[in-house]
């Protein structure tokens, strides 16, 4: 597997977090080449799961983990703070509060893309 599946698949959370960080770990931190783009759309989809029962609250944030501070990634321009703002609440909620069906729910609405 290479950088980029890799990444696509820690995107769109498609597997379990265990499977996604040893396939990440094979790859240098340091990274200089192309980026992939994570979407507002994309972070959305993940919370959406989450609310549906799809992951447990560590799941998620140990989702959030995997993407935070990665030098391989950059997000989307158009809501680039708006998507770092809710991958740092979800890796962070000792800092930034539990993780519930609430704190999802204002998450995606912080990323709708619908008024831009």
């Amino acid at each position: 597997m290479n950088r980029f599946d890799a990444l696509k698949d820690l995107v769109a959370f498609n597997k379990p977090v265990s499977v996604l960080s040893a396939s990440l770990s094979k790859f240098d931190w340091d990274y200089e080449g192309q980026l992939l783009t994570v979407m507002a759309s994309q972070v959305q989809e993940v919370l959406k799961r989450f609310l549906a029962g799809k992951y447990s609250v560590q799941e998620l944030e140990g989702w959030a983990n995997l993407i935070e501070c990665r030098e391989d990634l950059e997000f989307e321009e158009k809501k680039h703070e708006e998507i770092a703002n809710v991958i740092y609440c979800l890796a962070n909620p000792v800092l930034e509060g539990e993780i519930t069906a609430d704190s999802c729910k204002a998450l995606i609405t912080s990323l709708d893309c619908s008024d831009d």
